[in-house]
């Protein structure tokens, strides 16, 4: 059964590794570029960083390097984010498992044990006040360091030769890992083929939260299916129990 990735070139060999060796065939359709920014705290102590994704931490690891982190927690949005950070060998006070959300973070008990605190987040440019508005209704003091930016790709081959690879597959599955990358799909596929658009909307869609699938729904996806956790290795049982129901139901 034939995938389609959408993951940032740089960034979709893992999972791309793990469909492949499950018996499936990828097909790449990167939706967004990562770029690094120029990015400075106001400050070289805080009582807590919170990273809101791996990018975050990849782009902003140099920054936090350079911070005074004697009296300082360290908070991950998720398991991912954390393992990152851990990559980089600096310790993770907390983070939410298995789902991976501002709201989840909030609700541990470390991060509402912060009050009238300096607290920095890791972030790409853009993106939900969720976290921020929380920690302020702590009486806490919360600044952002934006370290990347999200950009839309460009039309490339790939992106054509990726769509023809599929015009005359009737059994195939996408798969989008952010809000942002499912609007930047329907965009590009909406620029290069309209048709293949009204094909898509109707074809099993995996996504990683309930928040990416309330804006599926919204933009008319039909067969909207969360994956059990924020990860590769979950994205990849939801394709295998998706290809199960549909040969089920195809021996009835």
């Amino acid at each position: 059964m034939n995938i389609l990735l959408t993951r940032p070139l740089l960034q979709v060999n893992a999972l791309q590794s793990m469909v492949n060796d499950s018996g499936h065939q990828s097909i790449l359709f990167p939706t967004l570029e990562i770029k690094a920014l120029n990015a400075t705290p106001l400050h070289q102590q805080y009582n807590a960083v919170i990273f809101i994704s791996a990018n975050a931490v990849e782009y902003g690891v140099t920054i936090l390097e350079k911070l005074n982190l004697q009296h300082c927690q360290i908070f991950a949005v998720g398991v991912a984010t954390a393992n990152r950070i851990i990559h980089h060998g600096f310790k993770v006070d907390a983070y939410p498992s298995p789902q991976a959300s501002s709201e989840a973070l909030l609700s541990l008990n470390k991060v509402q044990q912060l009050q009238n605190q300096n607290i920095l987040i890791f972030r790409g440019k853009g993106g939900r006040e969720t976290l921020k508005e929380g920690l302020i209704k702590q009486n806490n003091q919360v600044e952002y360091v934006e370290v990347y930016e999200r950009v839309e790709c460009k039309v490339t081959q790939l992106h054509k030769d990726s769509l023809l690879q599929l015009s005359n597959d009737q059994d195939f599955i996408a798969t989008v890992t952010s809000v942002e990358s499912l609007s930047a799909m329907v965009n590009l596929i909406r620029k290069i083929d309209g048709n293949f658009l009204n094909k898509l909307l109707k074809t099993p869609l995996i996504v990683l939260s309930d928040r990416i699938a309330v804006f599926a729904k919204s933009v008319d996806f039909l067969q909207i299916y969360v994956a059990l956790e924020p990860n590769d290795g979950a994205i990849v049982e939801k394709i295998q129990q998706i290809k199960l129901e549909k040969y089920n139901t195809l021996d009835k």
